[in-house]
């Protein structure tokens, strides 16, 4: 990867190339919001990144991923990330594994992206606009999905009650042919 100087609002320490953000999500296999906790002790890993423990508050794309993960971060971006985050914001991460013991920003902070109330908190219009129409977009799909599913949950699939009040005719048939072939085969062995 060819690195070039940026500067951006974000005050970027360490060369990055600026990524379109569409390349970002795309390159991401696990996108998560939360906080680092700069009070966990950092795990070493392929320069220039450490690993921190991430406090996940919601997951967007990825299996399985529990609460707290180890998330890479640049050495270099711990202050204005640590001063964001102390001042109320939270990181919407767009990780992805490169050869580290875990994984790590899509090209650095491009992978990072500030979101304070809920709001992108970027000056860049064009980077603030782009995630903020993928948050959206993300959100409809699973509030439609999680209502698709009960949708077919409550169409499709009768209640447990209803399955066992469905079975209760054919338990009690199969019981009585028991009952009577058992009564037979009692009777002729006498």
């Amino acid at each position: 990867m060819l690195s070039l100087p940026v500067f951006s609002s974000r005050g970027f320490a360490t060369s990055w190339v600026l990524l379109d953000p569409q390349e970002v999500v795309d390159r991401a296999e696990v996108i998560v919001l939360g906080k680092y906790d700069f009070s966990s002790n950092p795990v070493s890993g392929e320069i220039p990144f450490h690993g921190l423990e991430f406090k996940v508050s919601k997951v967007i794309k990825g299996q399985d991923i529990p609460s707290t993960i180890i998330a890479g971060i640049d050495g270099n971006d711990n202050g204005w990330v640590d001063d964001f985050q102390q001042q109320g914001g939270e990181l919407l991460l767009f990780l992805e594994k490169k050869g580290s013991k875990f994984l790590t920003p899509v090209a650095g902070p491009n992978g990072m992206i500030q979101v304070k109330n809920g709001k992108v908190d970027d000056q860049s219009e064009t980077v603030r606009a782009f995630y903020e129409k993928y948050l959206h977009e993300e959100q409809e799909t699973i509030v439609n999905t999680e209502h698709k599913v009960k949708a077919v949950t409550d169409v499709n699939q009768p209640s447990e009650e209803k399955n066992q009040s469905k079975f209760l005719p054919a338990i009690i048939s199969a019981a009585a042919v028991l009952l009577v072939l058992g009564v037979r085969y009692a009777r002729r062995k006498r």
